[in-house]
């Protein structure tokens, strides 16, 4: 008589499946993991672009300045102060700014910019979240 053996997964098959099963199951739930982290994880952030003082002999002035946002969270609105004279009021366009774009404003002032002088800026961007930060860079007053 002959004996009839059932016919199944060598042992071989069936270890490097369960191996298989077990690296896809890492992924989907590592995928998962870090998609919530970084919804968890935004953070707002923003630099200074660019900035530009031209002053003219008689002491006016022209600021040109850009913000980048660099965070995951809009800006809502920007404030400005100028510590060291040669002051402006700055309106920032396009508000919000979404994350990645750039917002820019420019402003005249009629006295006080004295050619050659160095000039500091502060400005303080509010973001969506209700969070702000403040960032500062000087300029040199050149002509245009």
């Amino acid at each position: 008589m002959r004996r009839y053996t059932s016919v199944g997964l060598s042992p071989l098959v069936a270890v490097i499946l369960l191996i298989a099963i077990t690296v896809a199951a890492a992924v989907v739930v590592s995928g998962v993991f870090f998609n919530l982290a970084g919804i968890a994880g935004r953070r707002p952030a923003a630099v200074i672009d660019y900035v530009k003082l031209v002053a003219t002999t008689g002491g006016a002035g022209t600021w040109a300045v850009v913000v980048k946002n660099t965070g995951d969270v809009p800006i809502t609105s920007i404030g400005s102060n100028f510590p060291g004279g040669c002051s402006v009021t700055l309106s920032f366009s396009p508000i919000p700014a979404n994350p990645g774009q750039t917002t820019a404003a420019t402003g005249s002032a009629a006295s006080g910019c004295t050619l050659g002088n160095i000039y500091p800026i502060q400005l303080t961007v509010n973001f969506q979240d209700g969070s702000a930060i403040t960032l500062s860079t000087q300029v040199t007053a050149a002509l245009g």
